[in-house]
């Protein structure tokens, strides 16, 4: 064996010793980063359902504004033209007497030539 065979299996012996500490240290120090990166996927997870539904609350509520909005700008266009057929019923002979007025100048005008 040689002079140093005794001390030389010491040295393995630690060399060894150190290479499993080694690992342990580097399992639980991966151990450790998997859970803090699962954490951290959840917590990425939660905010993002977090925003779609925030997002999804916001959508709904703009959708029914606007179906809000539609209702309305019909029911004003429905008693626009409730309020101008009575006028037009109320006032006849003055639309008829306007129409016929357009009518005749429209007929000139047409057929003049130049």
């Amino acid at each position: 064996m040689g002079i140093f065979s005794s001390s030389d299996s010491r040295a393995t012996r630690r060399l060894k010793d150190y290479e499993k500490e080694l690992n342990k240290r580097g399992a639980r120090a991966l151990a450790r980063y998997e859970d803090e990166l699962d954490s951290t996927g959840q917590k990425v997870r939660s905010r993002l359902k977090g925003a779609g539904d925030h997002l999804g609350q916001r959508w709904h509520q703009a959708r029914d504004r606007v179906e809000d909005e539609g209702h309305r700008a019909w029911e004003l266009t429905e008693e626009g033209a409730r309020d101008l057929d009575r006028h037009v019923h109320e006032n006849a002979w003055s639309y008829i007497g306007a129409g016929a007025a357009i009518g005749l100048v429209a007929g000139l005008l047409l057929g003049r030539r130049f």
